[in-house]
């Protein structure tokens, strides 16, 4: 009986206790709503060491079925997401309780066992946001290593930024222009470890964020906000290097960060190839002749800053200022100066086909071309906010380039039987100034009934081109390779290019409900250019002018344009759609000779259509239409004979059309929180009417001459993708992606139309892997393809495809005792280029760096550049009357023995503790980009 009852009464205790237990069920999401399977739950008791742990299944579901009624403390893992931590009250529960859903929301929770990490990606319409956290970035890197690191974005050699598909052509720091906006001297000389998210915008212009309404093409725009912690204090680097082959560079960084007030100074003295600043084409231009170019030498960025990677061997000394301030909450001030010097020579074999009819013609070149180039820019703005209606913004801007040029060259024109034409040299000594003074006015307005606004935006500016140019021209002809007869043209061309432009633009919005707005727009604007021309016959040293190569011309183009939109903006998508006319004039007047007139008047209709869908914070939809025209250039218009190149006599035409352009585009975006993929994906196109094109003139024995008109049938359609995939929770990424462009380029020959059909393909593959903390490494495949065909010409030559293979390979290792070592491979197999031009280089670099002293603020590098001494680059040309390969010299193999010294000091930390060099030299590429 005894052994009866004591069973009883483990099965009452055991009932009891089985009773008093309760199944817990809850759910795990995303912000998006998707689930995340595989979170880690677990569930603790407060006073108490048991701990329950669960895992969410593929609904996102978790479930605890022994809990214990009382209080308890649920916490939720899940890699890339801040961490969930709740108490819950069980008291009294029965039976089964099903917690209230989880949402997790991103954040910089990461585990131990996690090497790597995808960037948090957030799209909204116009704006991709990358949240940056310290998995993305070493001690010392500079922001161009965590743009590498970005997918969707590529950073080349020479540090110029691609995003999507799309150049990057400003940059800002916290909202503002930084140097100006230049890219590269923004992404080099700032730290990693500063930046708390990265944003690429497509940048519609200040007016446009104001209205709301985003028309004409935009630009890319990079914007580094910067962490909080790191916008008080200082930091800065000073470098000195010495090498083989006389090779030298020195490097100078200071910041001084107070919150809203912010100054920098750079310097840079090397005969390195490695640049500061990036001008550009300080002097504009429009109306260039369409064509498409393949450049086969290069990769995914070199980790060491595009030293030796641009074309010549040069020495560049530069130095600038930044500064910016926050006089009061209304006025703020910014704005910066750069200086640049650069002497450089570049050596080129060139191998050029041009189309004739039914046949082509070879010129074969080596040329020298030694230039030193001065280039200042000063940039300045002021905002200032009225009152919470009023807003103005003034921005003035100078530049100042100063060249002297010297170029020579050994020509050979065959034709397409191979038999020789002309040969002989050409030299050209030039000399130029060129000013240019520029600036806007913005103003913008609210009413004090919501929704209406007025902006108001005038623009003016002007510039000159003062430049002398020395030519000879020493021609030798053949007929059926017998010499017949020679030509020497030696002549003194003076230009005085005067330019001077206005605008004003205005836009008026009102709101008619709570997601519908009308808008009205008007845009005058009015370019003068006034080019005066004066060629002389020199004899020693008598000159002589020659009339019927000078000109005086002047070219007015003035346009009004009128436009409506209608606005419709809701939770998940808004859209845009109006109309505008047009209305032009363009007028041209020779001012020497028999004194012509040409004057035509223009309408362009063109509607306007943007449609932006948000699916959610990571995958969005873009669809846009604009139109715009392109006025043709001076030399384009000029109505007499130049003869500064005697293989190329080029006469413009006056009664030429401006350019009207209609380009469609359309983008989706999608980055999965749960799974880390990203995918970014466009595709545009754009078709011409009136497109300038060139009408070129056999005139035997090699020579052509050029003219212009304007044609119809011009189009381009350009694609780009990429897809980022990671596995392993991160460890490894892979990364694929590529572009696909084609051109129908129009060209005439001797006034008969010749349609260019030309394709690129371009396709990347590449890897990234993390192994812990002591090895980073990359891998990728590029290849790229070029074909091209003439409808009038059916050549092997001229209707020629080319391939190029690329092959590169990076990594960094860190050691013990400061102790790293990187180094980066790149082979290129080129096919299909012109023998003289063809080359297959293998670059070799590798860097080994010590960092030395108490705090380790300082390093010496060790560093080999273009170990095998291969150095060289190849690209293809291609417009709608020529294909041009070009082979260019760069910086050969060399050692360089580099001290840098680094120094910062935020407030709430010490000196040295964080900082990083920028400048020239950076580091490896990172992971998680597809860098092609």
């Amino acid at each position: 009986m005894k052994v009866i009852f004591t069973f009883l009464g483990l099965f009452a205790i055991l009932t009891t206790q089985a009773q008093q237990n309760i199944v817990v069920t809850g759910s795990v999401k995303a912000d998006d709503g998707k689930a995340l399977v595989n979170a880690t739950v677990t569930l603790s008791y407060i006073g108490s060491k048991d701990t329950l742990k669960a895992i969410t299944n593929a609904k996102g579901v978790y479930t605890f079925t022994k809990v214990k009624p009382t209080k308890a403390v649920v916490t939720i893992s899940y890699i890339g997401f801040k961490k969930f931590v709740d108490t819950y009250d069980f008291t009294g529960a029965t039976s089964a309780v099903n917690n209230n859903d989880v949402i997790m929301t991103p954040g910089s929770n990461t585990l131990e066992t996690v090497t790597i990490e995808s960037a948090r990606v957030q799209i909204k319409e116009d704006t991709v946001s990358y949240k940056i956290d310290s998995t993305m970035f070493r001690k010392n890197d500079n922001v161009e290593q965590i743009l590498k690191n970005l997918p969707g974005v590529q950073v080349d050699k020479d540090g110029k930024v691609t995003a999507q598909g799309k150049e990057v052509t400003k940059v800002k720091v916290n909202g503002k222009e930084f140097f100006g906006g230049d890219v590269t001297t923004a992404t080099r000389q700032l730290n990693a470890d500063m930046v708390d998210k990265v944003q690429i915008i497509d940048d519609y212009g200040d007016q446009a964020a104001f209205t709301g309404i985003k028309d004409g093409d935009p630009t890319k725009t990079l914007n580094i906000q910067l962490k909080k912690d790191k916008n008080k204090g200082y930091f800065g680097n000073v470098s000195l290097g010495g090498g083989t082959e006389e090779r030298y560079q020195t490097s100078l960084s200071v910041n001084r960060f107070n919150n809203n007030q912010q100054i920098s100074v750079f310097g840079n003295l090397n005969n390195t190839n490695a640049s500061l600043f990036n001008f550009g084409n300080l002097t504009g231009g429009a109306g260039a002749i369409a064509g498409s170019m393949i450049r086969a030498f290069g990769g995914a960025g070199s980790p060491f800053g595009g030293l030796g990677s641009s074309d010549g061997i040069g020495v560049t000394k530069s130095i600038g200022a930044n500064y910016r301030d926050e006089i009061s909450p209304k006025l703020s001030l910014y704005g910066s100066y750069s200086f640049s010097q650069k002497a450089n020579t570049v050596l080129n074999n060139v191998n050029q086909i041009n189309i004739q009819r039914d046949s082509s013609q070879l010129n074969q070149q080596q040329t020298t071309d030694y230039s030193v180039t001065d280039n200042h820019r000063f940039s300045f703005n002021v905002e200032y906010k009225i009152d919470s209606f009023n807003y103005i913004k003034i921005n003035p801007n100078v530049t100042y380039r100063k060249v002297s040029d010297d170029y020579q060259s050994a020509f050979n024109f065959f034709d397409s039987k191979g038999s020789l034409r002309n040969n002989g040299t050409n030299k050209d000594f030039n000399t130029s100034q060129t000013p240019n003074i520029s600036g806007s006015i913005l103003f913008n307005h609210r009413f004090k009934k919501k929704g209406r606004t007025l902006s108001l935006n005038f623009t003016g500016g002007g510039s000159g081109t003062d430049a002398n140019d020395d030519i000879v021209n020493t021609t030798i002809f053949y007929n059926n390779g017998t010499p017949v007869f020679n030509s020497i043209i030696n002549q003194n061309i003076t230009q005085n290019n005067n330019n001077h432009n206005y605008g004003v633009s205005a836009s008026f919005n009102e709101q008619l409900t709570k997601k519908r707005s009308l808008e009205f727009n008007y845009a005058y604007n009015r370019r003068f250019v006034g080019n005066d021309k004066e060629t002389f016959d020199v004899n020693g040293n008598s000159k002589t002018m020659v009339d019927s190569l000078t000109n005086i011309l002047d070219n007015i183009y003035t346009t009004n344009r009128f436009g409506v939109n209608f606005r419709t903006t809701e939770k998940k998508y808004n859209y845009s759609v109006g109309l505008a006319v047009q209305p032009a004039t363009i007028e041209s007047n020779t001012l020497t000779g028999n004194k012509l007139q040409y004057k035509q008047n223009i309408v362009n209709f063109f509607p306007v259509v943007r449609f932006a869908y948000n699916f959610s914070k990571s995958r969005s939809f873009n669809l846009n239409y604009n139109g715009s025209s392109n006025q043709p250039t001076y030399q384009q218009l000029q109505p007499v004979y130049d003869f500064s190149n005697r293989q190329n006599i080029i006469l413009g035409n006056p009664n030429l059309r401006p350019e009207f352009t209609n380009t469609f585009s359309m983008r989706y975006n999608n980055f999965d929180f749960i799974s880390g993929k990203v995918f970014f994906g466009n595709i545009s196109a754009s078709l011409v009417s009136d497109k300038i094109v060139s009408n070129v003139l056999p005139k035997g024995f090699g020579l052509q001459e050029t003219r212009y008109l304007n044609a119809k049938g011009y189009y381009n359609v350009n694609a780009f993708y990429t897809y980022s995939i990671p596995f392993k929770n991160r460890k490894y990424v892979v990364n694929y992606g590529g572009t696909v462009n084609y051109n129908n380029n129009i060209s005439f020959i001797n006034f008969e139309k010749n349609t260019g059909k030309n394709w690129i393909v371009a396709q990347r593959f590449s890897t990234d892997y993390k192994l812990k903390k002591w090895l980073e490494t990359s891998a990728g495949f590029n290849f790229t393809f070029n074909e091209n065909k003439y409808s009038l010409v059916q050549s092997s030559n001229s209707n020629s495809n080319i391939k190029a293979f690329n092959i590169t390979h990076s990594s960094r290792m860190f050691f013990k005792n400061d102790v790293n070592f990187s180094y980066d491979l790149e082979k290129t197999i080129n096919k299909g280029y012109a023998d003289n031009v063809v080359a297959n280089p293998l670059i070799i670099n590798g860097t080994l760096e010590k960092s030395i002293f108490k705090k380790k603020n300082a390093a010496i590098k060790a560093q080999v550049f273009d170990l095998l001494n291969q150095n060289t680059s190849v690209s293809r040309n291609v417009t709608a009357y020529s294909i041009t390969d070009t082979r260019s010299n760069r910086l050969g193999r060399y050692y360089l023995l580099t001290f840098v010294f680094r120094f910062s000091k935020f407030d709430g930390s010490k000196a040295g503790a964080n900082m990083q060099m920028g400048g020239p030299g950076g580091g490896m590429r990172m992971m998680g980009g597809p860098g092609f």
